[in-house]
This record gives structure tokens, sequence and C-alpha cells, in this order.
């Protein structure tokens, strides 16, 4: 009840426009309504309270450290990223080959080269004839319209970055995804197509006190035994190529 007043008080400041006083006044009338409730169930946690207040406190913890744990992924691959005109010039550089057919690299940046397109070209010395950079975004808001779906960039020839924007509900059929994008003018040949994609195994930064450290071995439990992008993102075992990658946060 004190969250709802909590909440009750921002939508009047930001979304009705009231002032301060008149929003305070209004609140403070559902607080002490809310506290007294509050204050009279207080005696019912040694009896039996304090189970549903201990789940609510694991189910928080297990969101607050993967929050963490995904943004701290998120950011390390930011640093290994390479911008899209510096990657272009380095694969010039190198003189390297090009291989018929459709390469697909899953990645949690965008706007960027991924990580793993850069640490491909450096391990394997070829790049795909069509590359395409794909992002996975999912909003606040239950569903994506499909006119919305997607975001759409030919960086260089035959090289495409495309953010797919999916609601919270919605389960992301990339195949889907990709044949819009296609009928978009995006030159990718889906009969054909290998999806690159990683699976992080993530270890502790030695310099890390003992409760970050347990933190950081908590968030890798949980995501060694997360659903792999394969099974989420409906791709075909057959046309999925995953490659292993210690991240250390």
């Amino acid at each position: 009840m004190l969250l709802t007043t909590a909440l009750l008080y921002h939508v009047m400041r930001e979304r009705w426009g009231w002032s301060v006083p008149a929003a305070l006044t209004v609140s403070a009338i559902f607080i002490v309504i809310d506290f007294a409730l509050f204050a009279a169930n207080l005696v019912k946690i040694a009896q039996g309270g304090w189970v549903p207040l201990g789940f609510g406190l694991l189910v928080f913890s297990v969101m607050t450290i993967w929050h963490y744990g995904t943004e701290a992924v998120r950011a390390r691959h930011a640093t290994a990223a390479m911008p899209p005109k510096q990657f272009f010039q380095h694969v010039r550089e190198m003189n390297v080959p090009r291989v018929p057919d459709t390469a697909i690299f899953l990645t949690r940046v965008a706007d960027t080269t991924p990580p793993l397109l850069i640490h491909h070209v450096e391990q394997f010395g070829a790049l795909h004839q069509t590359v395409v950079a794909l992002a996975i975004k999912f909003a606040e808001v239950p569903r994506i319209p499909r006119r919305q779906r997607l975001e759409i960039k030919e960086l260089s020839d035959d090289f495409w970055q495309i953010t797919a924007h999916f609601g919270f509900v919605q389960v992301p059929d990339l195949y889907a995804a990709l044949r819009q994008a296609k009928g978009s003018g995006c030159d990718v040949d889906l009969d054909h197509a290998i999806f690159f994609i990683t699976r992080d195994s993530v270890v502790a930064a030695h310099v890390q006190n003992i409760l970050s450290r347990a933190r950081v071995m908590l968030f890798a439990f949980m995501l060694r035994n997360s659903v792999h992008a394969v099974d989420l993102f409906l791709i075909p075992t057959d046309n999925c190529v995953e490659i292993g990658r210690q991240v250390e946060i």
C-alpha cells in the first residue's frame, strides 16, 4: 500500500500536473491509513508473516543479481566492440577474403561492431559476403507493433545492422523479423544463413571483495542454467554456431 501511494504521488505530479502541496496533501491522507494497516500487521511477522517476506526478499535478490550481471556483461562487451568504420578499414587493410552466403551475428550491443564478429575475422581470417549484426531489445510494454519492430541500417556494402524490438510478453521470432527486414530492402539470404551466437561464461575479477565475488558467482550459476539463445529465439540448431566465451566482471 505504501508503494501504491508513492506511485500515486508520482502520477499526480508527472501525469496529472498537480502542484507539490496538493499531491502531498492527498498522499498524506493515504499514508496515514497505510501506515496504520502496516503497523497493525507487524505483529504477524513472528506468526508466519516472515515466510512471504523471506520469499519476496529472495525473488528481489535474484532479480537484482540478474540485472547487475547482464548490465556488467553488456558493458564488458561494449568495451570490446569496435566502430564500424574502423572495423571495415581493418578488413580492407588485412585483405580479408569474402566467402559466399550470409552470416548473422547476435549481439547485446547495438550501433557498433559486435565483439563476436571481430573475433570471427581474427580467428578464421574470412568474412561472409553478407553480414548482419542483429540486436534484440525488449521494451517495457507488452507488445511492439510489427511496423515498429525493426531498425535497419546499411553501414557498408553488404553489412547490415538490425535492431529488433519486442514487447516483454512476446516470443521473439528472428526468422519472421529477418523476413520483414528482407522485405524492407535488407539483402539477406535466409535459406543459406548461419547464425553465430555466444555462450558466455562469467568469472569474478580478482580485485573484488567477498560480497562482490559472491554476487558474480551467483550470477554465473544463473547464467549457466538460463535458456539457450537457440531455444529463446527459435533458431534451428542446424543453422547455428555457438561459441563459448569467458567474460570477467
